[in-house]
């Protein structure tokens, strides 16, 4: 498919198919943006649309659905965020040299990590080792280790488990 095309063809339905076969061949069966082997059952014979965008209607290539989706996305939505279908491949471009850069030394603050919740049994096992003359303090509420429990547990050599790890 790498002739030099200098009309342009507008095809018939009954096409498609063999088009989208042949620039699969050319394409070594992979989809050119995530180089995964493409299958019959996801691929996409890709062009850009003339009614969103105001582009050519022509095609490009094909692709899986995955990327041909989220490329429909970027493009029918450029102008909403004001970049022009003529300035989204250079956007694209500066995007993935921004995301290949190394990450600052900081966490986002709604980022932060949950304190995990202690289970209810090792709670339990606690309880039923403790020899203390103080009162026993009780399953907190949050399921949060609390400094009291925590220290009791180093007291008596129990190591706490938590759900989920």
């Amino acid at each position: 498919m790498g002739d030099d095309v200098s009309v342009i063809k507008q095809l018939k339905q009954s096409e498609l198919k063999q088009l989208r076969n042949n620039i699969l061949l050319d394409q070594d069966g992979r989809c050119p943006i995530c180089r995964r082997q493409i299958n019959e059952y996801e691929i996409c014979l890709d062009h850009e649309h003339k009614k969103k965008v105001k582009g050519t209607g022509q095609i490009r290539g094909v692709l899986c659905r995955a990327c041909n989706t989220f490329l429909g996305k970027m493009e029918n939505n450029c102008r909403r965020y004001g970049i022009s279908r003529v300035r989204l491949p250079n956007f694209l471009s500066r995007t993935a040299d921004y995301l290949r850069e190394d990450h600052k030394p900081f966490i986002h603050p709604s980022e932060k990590e949950k304190a995990p919740k202690l289970m209810k049994s090792s709670y339990n096992s606690l309880k039923a080792n403790y020899s203390g003359k103080a009162k026993f303090p009780g399953y907190p509420k949050s399921g949060i280790l609390t400094v009291k429990l925590k220290t009791l547990f180093r007291e008596y050599g129990i190591r706490p488990k938590f759900y989920g790890r």
